[in-house]
């Protein structure tokens, strides 16, 4: 039975302190499930935009954004014939005509007409990643990268 905070058991009182309290037991459980859940880690899938006026790089910036969130779709045999595996990537993105789309994959030096950023973007009715849309930072690196040239490097 409970009164006033005081758990009371056939004539024994469970309190806090009490050699037979599960009170402490209990606080720590709950401390260590608390404190385990959290994640002091960066993000999964985060790829911060390179410091200063460094360009884009296509093979250190760009293709891990793809491993990490594309190629479950697009590996071998891709959806809509894409594969964004790496060293195939490149060369099926840049100037080449979308199958699932009107308009090239990427435009080079021009992202707002490019299909890979309006899919990523989600201002297309199927966005990628059918997951969710990626983060702000990684849509604005794909962005500079193709507004820097699109480069292969």
């Amino acid at each position: 039975m409970i009164r006033a905070g005081k758990v009371f058991k056939k004539g024994k009182k469970y309190l806090p302190g009490n050699s037979n309290s599960i009170f402490w037991p209990c606080v720590l459980l709950l401390v260590v499930f608390v404190g385990g859940c959290s994640d002091h880690g960066d993000p999964v899938g985060v790829i911060e935009p390179p410091g200063g006026n460094d360009p884009v790089s296509f093979s250190t910036d760009i293709q891990p954004v793809f491993d990490m969130n594309c190629i479950g779709c697009h590996g071998a045999g891709g959806n809509a014939g894409l594969d964004l595996r790496n060293g195939l990537s490149f060369n099926n993105l840049v100037g080449v005509e979308a199958t699932a789309s009107t308009g090239l994959r990427v435009v080079v030096g021009d992202a707002d007409t490019s299909v890979l950023y309006q899919r990523l973007f989600g201002a297309m009715v199927a966005p990628m990643p059918p997951s969710g849309v990626l983060p702000e930072s990684v849509q604005s690196l794909v962005a500079q990268w193709i507004n820097e040239g699109a480069l292969n490097n």
